[in-house]
């Protein structure tokens, strides 16, 4: 039986990156002070927040909404709310909408949803049948994650959020380093840090990652710990088309063999931030507005814009038609 290192009960724990263990009570305050160093390391929230954290109703986003709605009893001047976006994958987002309801409830947060059909007129399920339909090469998380994040910032600034929290745990980060650097999208790299959109538009929400350097297993445990994990674990139907999942495996086999190199991995994305900040290589830089929807925008017309344009859901004004052909035809040979 192994001991925590700690206080010698029981552990339920063993972080393999140094060897310690840690019992129930000392994992929940080693996560706690993981997650409150990192808060503070890149100045998160100020002392007056409307914070509203993207909820899927998986481990993670509930797991976050869980320790920042009990951190916020200490703020006073703190106010949490949870949103979820339902892209309207069947047989998939019905189920985490029942925890996210269920956990926002026990709570006692505010919850909202927003949803693709709603919004665009179509759920994500039809959308990928029109890209069919249409012949268009993208996969079906290129529009699910733009269209998706494009609601989360919408949604947000709509009810009333001066910052947004995600839970974008260390794997999650690691693995969108490494299929940048694959696809050699180094104009995205620069953009995964633990903040972003800081006054870069008054209509974009600034966005946090309070689990940056927590793995995906610690908010696992956290979830189990607070009787806040999911009643029935599904899979999105689509994870196993994105070249995440095979990312994902690969990692996990290295940290197996290899204790401690998803820390290491991180260490070289924050090293590649400060190289490609050194030498003005991508970033945030100056942020348009959209021409066709208002919202801010990399370009003069939106990704998600161009992705409803391309699928015949949206016209777009006869001014900026050109741009957007060119546009549309430069995303489909870079296959976002």
């Amino acid at each position: 039986m192994v001991k925590c290192s700690v206080c010698g009960r029981e552990a339920i724990y063993i972080s393999r990156g140094d060897g310690r263990a840690y019992c129930r009570r000392h994992f929940l305050r080693y996560f706690d002070r993981k997650v409150k160093r990192v808060i503070r390391r890149y100045g998160m929230f100020s002392k007056e927040e409307q914070i509203v954290v993207a909820v899927s109703g998986g481990k993670d986003s509930l797991s976050l909404l869980h320790y920042l709605h009990n951190l916020a009893k200490k703020v006073p001047k703190w106010e949490v709310r949870a949103l979820l976006i339902d892209e309207g994958i069947s047989g998939y987002r019905e189920v985490t909408i029942k925890d996210f309801e269920r956990v926002t409830s026990e709570l006692g947060v505010e919850a909202s949803i927003v949803r693709f059909k709603d919004e665009f007129g179509y759920t994500l399920d039809e959308i990928i049948r029109m890209g069919k339909e249409r012949g268009l090469p993208y996969l079906p998380c290129t529009y699910c994650g733009v269209l998706r994040r494009y609601l989360l910032n919408k949604a947000a600034r709509e009810l009333g959020g001066t910052v947004l929290a995600t839970a974008h745990n260390l794997d999650d980060v690691i693995q969108t380093f490494l299929m940048n650097v694959i696809r050699n999208s180094w104009d995205k790299v620069i953009r995964l840090g633990p903040v972003s959109g800081v006054k870069i538009h008054p209509k974009f929400v600034r966005r946090v990652k309070p689990f940056y350097e927590v793995l995906e297993k610690e908010t696992t445990l956290y979830a189990i710990l607070n009787g806040i994990y999911p009643r029935e674990f599904v899979e999105c139907p689509y994870a196993r088309t994105n070249i995440r999942w095979y990312v994902r495996h690969y990692l996990n086999e290295l940290e197996e063999v290899n204790p401690g190199i998803k820390y290491s991995i991180l260490n070289s994305l924050m090293t590649s931030i400060d190289i490609l900040k050194k030498f003005g290589i991508g970033g945030e830089g100056e942020v348009s507005t959209c021409l066709v929807c208002g919202e801010p925008s990399a370009h003069p017309v939106c990704r998600a814009c161009t992705l409803l344009y391309e699928l015949g859901i949206i016209d777009v004004p006869q001014s900026v038609r050109r741009y957007v052909d060119k546009l549309t035809a430069r995303g489909r040979r870079r296959l976002d």
